[in-house]
């Protein structure tokens, strides 16, 4: 009789990332054993370390990829909004948001604003809750303000869970998350050196599961994954270094993104998924809420959907091109995200500045035809590498 064989660390992973779309099975099957709660986010940042230290699954809610008819959300919502909005609005009135005991939604935009009460009034049997971070990141009530909306967050975890907040309980969610992220930039450092051992379409579903598994779970197949991929023996190939910008929110399918890779590119770094690594590092040292609000505050990486007015995006971008060594820089932006358009206006008048070549293309995240993508990229690198 034939055995079958054990899964592999990609197909766990693989396992998970099929999981966070529209089905959620895994995180009520992990509720159920584990006796936790479960909480759905809407990107870009969360403070997952909050709802861990409450023995509550955090998850992010990044749409469903095209995998359901959004005849709902679009009876209930402007044609003009992007659709990662749109999609988890479904995904909540078809009931496949019922595994979560809360849903967080916050100002990363209107869209996003919007939608919270949009929720809420649909949804009035789930506990919605509306994160505000502030607006303006260099004066010195930024702190203590994000620390005042983080207990409110903590008061509504208190009298969902029946769990009293314990400072010791979130430093040690702070530690696993800490070497998540550790984890991830290490990933992410070696596709940037190395492109050709980790293809995108891999990264991204390895980086996603961190988005739904249990941080304690991750971080060990993650560090085996890790350990396998550096053993690989793959030659390069001749292609393009590129970096992407935009796709820091919805994000585009992933046959979307292969079709960039197939089509000459290495993709080298992107935003997809950036809320998973970008807060870095949090200090365990003294009140763990105050180090979780100046970490957000203080983080001199830009994030799109925050406003940080004393970082120079242009000169980021610059720095960034010649440290990572990039041969071309493409921009993604979801249809009528606003965000994203206005960080292109900033990077393209830098790139201007120096000649630097770039590409703009929109998306969304129900894209299903990808020969113009195709021709549009390959027309891209070619008066590159030909030039």
């Amino acid at each position: 009789m034939s055995q079958v064989a054990a899964p592999t660390t990609l197909d766990i992973f693989r396992q998970w990332y099929e999981d966070s779309f529209t089905d959620f099975k895994l995180v009520r099957e992990w509720k159920d054993v584990n006796a936790w709660h479960a909480l759905g986010y809407f990107p870009v940042y969360f403070p997952v370390e909050l709802a861990e230290a409450f023995d509550t699954l955090p998850v992010a809610l990044y749409g469903a990829e095209g995998r359901i008819n959004l005849d709902i959300a679009i009876a209930h919502t402007q044609s003009f909004v992007c659709t990662i909005c749109k999609s988890v609005f479904q995904l909540g009135a078809e009931k496949r948001l019922d595994a979560f005991d809360i849903l967080v939604f916050s100002n990363i935009c209107d869209v996003a604003r919007n939608l919270s009460g949009i929720v809420k009034r649909n949804l009035p049997d789930k506990t919605i809750v509306y994160l505000h971070y502030p607006i303006h990141n260099d004066t010195e009530l930024a702190v203590s303000y994000l620390v005042d909306e983080y207990r409110r967050l903590v008061n509504i975890l208190e009298e969902t869970t029946g769990i009293k907040y314990d400072e010791e309980r979130l430093r040690e969610a702070i530690r696993l998350h800490n070497e998540k992220r550790r984890l991830i930039k290490i990933l992410i450092d070696l596709r940037r050196e190395k492109p050709w051992l980790v293809p995108f379409t891999e990264y991204y579903i390895v980086t996603k599961a961190a988005s739904i598994m249990p941080v304690d779970k991750y971080n060990k197949l993650l560090e085996r994954y890790i350990g396998e991929v550096v053993k690989r023996d793959v030659r390069p190939a001749d292609r393009l270094r590129i970096l992407v910008k935009g796709n820091f929110c919805e994000q585009p399918p992933l046959m979307f993104m292969k079709t960039i890779e197939d089509a000459g590119a290495y993709i080298i770094e992107d935003e997809s998924l950036i809320g998973q690594y970008w807060i870095g590092e949090v200090s365990i040292e003294g009140d763990p809420l105050l180090e979780l609000a100046k970490a957000y505050v203080s983080n001199d990486v830009p994030l799109t959907v925050r406003y940080h007015p004393s970082l120079d995006k242009q000169e980021f971008i610059k720095r960034e091109i010649k440290e990572k060594n990039a041969e071309g820089v493409l921009f993604l932006s979801p249809k009528f995200c606003e965000p994203s358009l206005y960080d292109y206006i900033i990077y393209k008048k830098a790139l201007d500045e120096i000649h630097f070549p770039y590409l703009h293309l929109e998306y969304e995240e129900t894209t299903s035809s990808f020969e113009h993508l195709r021709t549009m990229v390959e027309t891209f690198v070619e008066s590159i590498m030909f030039d």
